[in-house]
């Protein structure tokens, strides 16, 4: 079923009849047409921090085990019940591909996980990156010497993650489960890599991906199977911007500005947004 969509994007460039200013920079509109078949949704993260029989490691209470604090995991628990939960069902009776892009260990329980993945991918699957865990790069040099390097750098990730609490808290990672309001349920695919995503993507003929999940500015953008690696071999890689959310500080709380910069950056650099009903709005109007 083909069907016509508006997709978002903000512009920073001049507008005609405009003024060439940051305010004329306002959210915009780009007219495509899409066939059901070359569209999918990809489902980043979804975890049950949050729900009253979610994580807790031992011995850190329910609050002290959320990731990012209670107000940004109550948040998230919103969105999926509100926004996700209802907007995949009926995606999913529409006829739209879901994928559940996730780390390997939330992955393997489910019976999708077998028709999603290749023996050898099975073999190579790893498990997940904990809070406070970083990789190291960059060129190794004599200046600035290695040891006031590592004193800082260490100092630093202690300031920011409280490395004694991240260590105990890593332990609520063994009991994340998917949310029952999202979990997998018929032909879904579940994702964990950029090769075993592209592969599945390729052989089924879809071009375009409406991401939805968390965070907003990190997994969904940076992540194995997010839209910085997807959209290299191509892809259109489109964020919904109800059905997102990252972490806020007193600072962005209010009006949740990470959230709001990193979706601008998205449609900047790498796709578009769209709303949720706006996305099946759109498909729905094509079915008539």
């Amino acid at each position: 079923m083909n069907f016509s969509i508006e997709l978002d994007y903000t512009p920073m460039s001049p507008r005609t009849d405009h003024p060439f200013t940051e305010s004329s920079f306002v959210r915009s509109s780009s007219n495509y047409s899409f066939h059901t078949n070359e569209i999918g949704i990809a489902l980043v993260d979804l975890w049950n921090f949050g729900w009253e029989d979610g994580p807790v490691a031992d011995p850190l209470d329910w609050e002290l085990s959320t990731e990012r604090g209670v107000s940004h995991a109550l948040r998230k628990k919103e969105i999926i019940i509100k926004q996700i939960a209802p907007a995949i069902h009926e995606l999913r009776e529409l006829g739209i591909q879901i994928f559940h892009c996730n780390h390997t260990t939330f992955l393997m329980d489910y019976p999708q996980w077998i028709s999603s993945t290749t023996e050898e991918e099975r073999k190579n699957a790893t498990g997940p990156k904990m809070i406070g865990e970083t990789v190291q790069g960059g060129e190794i040099s004599s200046f600035p010497d290695l040891e006031w390097r590592k004193t800082w750098m260490a100092r630093h990730a202690d300031d920011v993650f409280n490395l004694s609490w991240s260590t105990q808290q890593a332990e609520a990672y063994t009991q994340i489960k998917i949310p029952k309001e999202v979990e997998p349920k018929g032909t879904d695919m579940l994702i964990f890599s950029k090769g075993q995503f592209h592969r599945i993507l390729r052989n089924k003929g879809i071009k375009v991906i409406f991401y939805m999940g968390f965070e907003t500015d990190e997994c969904v953008i940076h992540s194995e199977y997010g839209i910085i690696n997807m959209q290299s071999y191509g892809y259109m890689t489109n964020i919904v911007r109800n059905c997102t959310t990252t972490y806020e500080s007193a600072e962005t709380m209010e009006r949740l500005w990470r959230t709001r910069v990193s979706i601008e950056q998205i449609e900047k650099r790498w796709g578009y947004s769209i709303s949720s009903n706006d996305l099946l709005n759109s498909i729905k109007r094509g079915a008539r």
